[in-house]
């Protein structure tokens, strides 16, 4: 499974809590974790993310970013063919995250995706967002989503029914209070 993280000092701060984040990925997936690198897009070195994988045989994407670097990351074929994304995001604008699913469906009509849970907040305009903050840092060594705590409790189900438990799965379809 890759993880991948935006380099913003407000998601990685600093290399203690890019290494404390490693260690949160080994004990949640019980794998052995790769170090960080930079990820390379259409063969080029690109310093805005950091991605390790997790040798656990599955082929899927956890993404810490904000939700325009998410975008950004689940139009790459690696990511947009595997069998599923889990977006560590915020919402931020209203159906976003059905967008998201939609336009890596119209290349993979198999992929399944999951956003971290969200919180009603209001911005410096006035304006309601569903957001994720990452706070917490105290437990885990960096500033982690409510998703991600419950994701670590949830971790001896095996990972993928953390996620299931832990992450709110995005339907394709339009529901009552989309």
């Amino acid at each position: 499974m890759r993880w991948i993280i935006g380099t913003g000092k407000d998601i990685t701060v600093d290399i203690n809590q890019v290494q404390a984040r490693r260690n949160y990925i080994q004990s949640v997936t019980s794998a052995e974790v790769s170090d960080w690198s930079f990820i390379k897009v259409g063969g080029q070195i690109c310093k805005e993310y950091l991605c390790c994988t997790s040798n656990d045989g599955i082929d899927g994407t956890f993404i810490t970013a904000h939700i325009g670097d998410v975008y950004k990351l689940c139009a790459l074929r690696e990511i947009y063919m595997g069998k599923f994304v889990v977006a560590n995001t915020c919402i931020w604008e209203k159906m976003s995250h059905k967008k998201l699913l939609s336009n890596m469906k119209f290349f993979n009509q198999d992929i399944v995706l999951w956003f971290a849970k969200q919180e009603l907040s209001i911005d410096g305009n006035m304006i309601f967002r569903q957001s994720t903050t990452l706070n917490n840092k105290g437990t885990f060594g960096f500033q982690t989503s409510l998703s991600e705590r419950e994701l670590f409790k949830n971790r001896r189900k095996g990972i993928m029914e953390a996620i299931k438990e832990s992450f709110v799965h995005v339907s394709p379809i339009l529901l009552l209070g989309d």
